[in-house]
């Protein structure tokens, strides 16, 4: 069991590097695809549908294309893999002397009833959030008092963002989470011990995030059949300068762990759902809301943040999360 377990640990990573080869090799072409659609819509009549989608081609550069060429790949790949993946039935063990009926029962745990999840579930996603949105919000207050931000109102005002935010952030969360906490660190955790499953786990989602989100504007020629390859190329070179890495890898690593910690202490992806989506929304409110005026380099970024303020700020509302939800599994 153990050999074949690490097995499906070798495919996982077998996946993810699929998926960025086919999305290297298919970015330029998407982009061509995407800037052909723009020209047309914006020359002929079109429908509704193709004519918000040739507006967005428009103004996406090739990064943005890269990064749709990678999820385009990740769905077109995950039920081959998926398929791949699903484990074989262990064969049958060898007969023994059953139990009595009356001794199965006493012996068997009782079963807790399906409300008291959904409620401990509730709790521990609401919990999650609210400390890490909480926290997000004391400090972004802290820097604007200091001078390092200036706020101003969101566009469509305030009822519209905060619904449209909480909605968005909550469905990325979900979606997020039942890949890498729930189908990947299941993967991770039949293989290994718990301390490595979430190490594994948190490098595997800081170098997903850190190839799916190109940070900064990287200069590449989309004409070229490479480009796709050659943006991987330049990311690495840039990700392998120490200050970039940890600029970019330490508040993924250190959100992965976080969020595989809770996953395994808790047994269930509340926790996890709700911690992911406090740190989304409050990105999202941090770039929405908040002009920078000073020199903030560690507080700026993509909406995954970057520097380690965001990596304290996470590990701190990890450690609260911790305090208020069950005790590990047994």
């Amino acid at each position: 069991m153990r050999i074949r377990a690490f097995g499906d640990v070798l495919k996982v990573w077998l996946y993810a590097a699929a998926v960025v080869a086919l999305g290297a090799w298919l970015a330029p072409l998407l982009f061509n695809a995407g800037k052909a659609l723009a020209e047309v819509s914006s020359s002929r009549v079109t429908n509704d549908p193709l004519k918000w989608l040739g507006a967005h081609c428009q103004k996406a550069d090739f990064p943005q294309f890269f990064t749709a060429s990678l999820l385009l790949a990740a769905a077109v790949l995950f039920f081959p893999w998926l398929r791949w993946l699903r484990p074989k039935p262990d064969p049958a063990p060898p007969e023994s002397d059953p139990a009595t009926p009356d001794e199965e029962e006493a012996a068997a745990p009782k079963p807790r009833p399906a409300c008291w999840n959904i409620i401990r579930g509730t709790w521990h996603g609401s919990a999650g959030f609210l400390l890490v949105a909480e926290m997000w919000l004391a400090l972004a207050g802290g820097l604007v008092l200091t001078g390092f931000f200036r706020p101003h109102h969101p566009t469509g005002g305030w009822e519209t963002f905060v619904l449209s935010g909480l909605a968005s952030s909550f469905a990325l969360a979900v979606l997020l989470e039942v890949f890498f906490r729930g189908w990947v660190m299941a993967v991770f955790l039949r293989a290994m011990r718990p301390a490595v499953a979430i190490g594994m786990n948190a490098v595997f989602f800081a170098l997903a995030f850190a190839v799916l989100v190109p940070h900064r504007p990287i200069a590449v020629d989309p004409e070229t059949a490479s480009a796709g390859f050659r943006l991987l190329r330049l990311m690495a070179d840039r990700t392998a300068d120490w200050p970039n890495a940890c600029e970019i890898l330490v508040p993924l690593l250190a959100l992965g762990g976080v969020l595989a910690y809770a996953r395994w202490r808790t047994a269930a992806l509340w926790l996890p759902i709700g911690l992911h989506t406090g740190w989304l929304f409050a990105r999202e409110a941090q770039v929405a809301l908040l002009d920078p005026i000073a020199g903030a380099p560690y507080l700026t970024g993509g909406p995954w943040s970057q520097g380690w303020i965001p990596a304290i700020t996470i590990v701190l509302a990890g450690m609260l999360a911790r305090r208020f939800t069950a005790n590990p599994p047994s």
